[in-house]
């Protein structure tokens, strides 16, 4: 923080005073926020600080209206624009990032994080949208593997019995089985992806 000489900082030393931008302290000043020597050369901490304090709830509530009014345009042009239509509008927004008005600046970085929020929607729509499959798809899937998954087993047990027949040893008779499930589940899991 910069040190305060007979409680008069320039514009610059007060927005380091205060740890805000430069283009903020001109915005306080041209909404009447500051309060500055006869000359407006300087700013009058002491007198400026208790005055953005007041004024703080002032702002807050005003911005609350203005940013209930700015929703509610925002989900009128939503319902009147398609999502196509808007992504494109989005997308094709540029904004000036290199004023020094504070005011715009706010704007811009407004726009840009709606700008964000509306491409973030955009972008998980279209994959919601993708990895959406009819019911009707996910029954025949399922029948088709189900099916597949019995005549398997089916053919399993008339694969085995051969072997099995005359194997006395429990240990034999479960090594074979095993091997037969085994080679049947790695056959199943190589299994063709169904359109």
């Amino acid at each position: 923080m910069t040190e305060q000489v007979n409680n008069q900082l320039t514009r610059t030393e007060y927005a380091e005073y205060k740890g805000v931008s430069k283009p903020m302290v001109s915005k306080w000043a041209r909404d009447n926020r500051l309060v500055l020597t006869p000359d407006e050369k300087f700013v009058l901490v002491a007198e400026s600080d208790a005055r953005i304090r007041l004024t703080a709830s002032l702002n807050n509530s005003f911005n609350e209206k203005v940013g209930a009014e700015e929703k509610e345009k925002v989900n009128k042009i939503i319902e009147e624009k398609g999502l196509t239509e808007l992504t494109w509008d989005v997308k094709s927004t540029q904004l000036d990032l290199e004023t020094d008005d504070a005011e715009v600046l706010f704007r811009n970085a407004r726009a840009l994080r709606e700008k964000a929020a509306a491409l973030q929607a955009a972008a998980e729509h279209e994959r919601f949208v993708g990895a959406l499959v009819e019911k009707e798809q996910v029954e025949k899937l399922i029948f088709e593997r189900g099916r597949q998954f019995r005549d398997g087993v089916m053919a399993c047990s008339r694969r085995i019995a051969p072997d099995v027949i005359g194997k006395e040893s429990i240990q034999e008779i479960e090594a074979l089985i095993q091997k037969e499930l085994r080679s049947m589940l790695e056959q199943f899991a190589r299994l063709p992806i169904i359109e």
